[in-house]
């Protein structure tokens, strides 16, 4: 069970770009440093870094450029990370947020670009297509970028470092406080969405446990209730078998021929008593047989056929 009060405030972004987009350039501007040399951050993998900033709460996640044509297996080792921290039990660990490097300079939505925007949907990772060294012309590349992309996927012009230009005038870095705050704000609610969805998916457990738990309960009861009136009316059979099997009469030896000759009407008086007194006993061994069968039948059914371990 997820323990709410554990969450942590920060936003974990996986950055993501082919090499010379200026994947890098854009995380020295977020942490204000040059990252490469001055060592902050800490080896996830062999091929990822990650970095804190704590002045917005942002866990960066930097990983290692690919080619186009070459890096299949860069970009599989990506795939994997991500796969693996979204299917992680700890909030924490997950994946809050993706950022995308594509370079305005190239003009180029490559379709390893799609790919990692799919993954983001197939993950529901709030994913941001930022559109690096965006000096200028680059707003027609923005537009094929979000006709390509799902509408729920930002796109974000930036420069992450100014530049000058040769009359002495420069292009002042631009886009990363909208970058970050929006990063925050999609991290926020993705972290609110799980937390929600954990939360209801416990919540139909334990109610399903509790159906179970009720059900179990009164199956038992049952159970309880089937036997005593099992035993109940096994014995009140056997009863009545031996309540009855004491109404046996001896009828003696059915009258012969003799008496018939010496006594025509005293035999036949001993007939109908002989035949009486057949008929009663007969009456008696079926009504003995048949209850004696019907406890025999409850008795099965009650205590064998369902004495069977219960869940």
């Amino acid at each position: 069970m997820m323990n709410l009060n554990l969450i942590e405030n920060t936003i974990n972004v996986v950055v993501v770009g082919i090499t010379g987009h200026g994947k890098s350039t854009l995380i020295n501007a977020v942490l204000n440093v040059n990252a490469s040399e001055t060592g902050v951050g800490k080896p996830v993998t062999q091929e990822i870094f990650a970095y804190s900033v704590l002045e917005n709460q942002l866990r960066l996640f930097d990983t290692k450029g690919f080619e186009v044509q070459t890096s299949k297996e860069t970009v599989e080792t990506i795939e994997a990370f991500i796969n693996e921290r979204s299917r992680d039990a700890d909030i924490n660990k997950r994946m809050h947020c993706m950022w995308l490097c594509v370079s305005a300079d190239s003009s180029r939505w490559e379709k390893v670009h799609q790919k990692f925007v799919s993954l983001c949907g197939e993950l529901d990772i709030p994913c941001i297509v930022i559109v690096t060294q965006s000096y200028g012309g680059y707003e027609e590349f923005v537009k094929i970028i979000q006709v390509s992309v799902p509408k729920n996927v930002s796109v974000i012009p930036t420069v992450a470092k100014a530049l000058g230009l040769p009359d002495g005038s420069k292009i002042e870095a631009y886009g990363i406080s909208d970058l970050t705050e929006q990063s925050i704000n999609l991290g926020n609610s993705f972290k609110s969405q799980i937390t929600l969805r954990k939360t209801q998916i416990e919540k139909e457990e334990s109610l399903k446990r509790a159906q179970t738990s009720r059900k179990k309960a009164l199956r038992k009861a049952g159970n309880v209730v089937n036997k005593t009136i099992g035993g109940t009316v096994s014995a009140l059979g056997l009863l009545i078998v031996l309540v009855t099997s004491t109404g046996f009469e001896k009828c003696g030896d059915n009258p012969g021929f003799w008496s018939w000759l010496t006594n025509r009407s005293e035999h036949e008086a001993a007939i109908s008593r002989y035949e009486q007194c057949s008929s009663r006993n007969s009456t008696l061994t079926w009504t003995i047989m048949i209850f004696l069968s019907g406890s025999a039948f409850v008795v099965w059914y009650t205590f064998l056929r369902t004495g069977k371990p219960e869940d």
